[in-house]
């Protein structure tokens, strides 16, 4: 496995040991809040606990989908204009 040295303020420091479980490291740590972060692509509209999950499941479909494109355009482009 391959590691890379990261630096981090001391404050953002403390607050991620803070939520750090016990039996967890770091790169574990990281790892949950990307997947929590990935999962929940609407817990930042306060409206959407009035939208119907099904609903909600349609617009996080689209979100999903339209980032997946653009990675893939961006990708294709950067080929394009860079070769491989």
């Amino acid at each position: 496995m391959t590691s890379k040295l990261i630096s981090v303020r001391e404050e953002i420091y403390r607050k991620l040991k803070k939520l750090k479980q016990h039996d967890e490291s770091f790169s574990d740590l990281l790892e949950r809040l990307i997947k929590t972060e990935e999962k929940e692509p609407l817990k930042y509209f306060g409206i959407a606990k009035h939208i119907p999950e099904e609903l909600k499941k349609e617009f996080e479909d689209v979100i999903l989908r339209a980032k997946k494109e653009f990675a893939e355009n961006t990708s294709r482009r950067f080929k394009e204009l860079w070769g491989e």
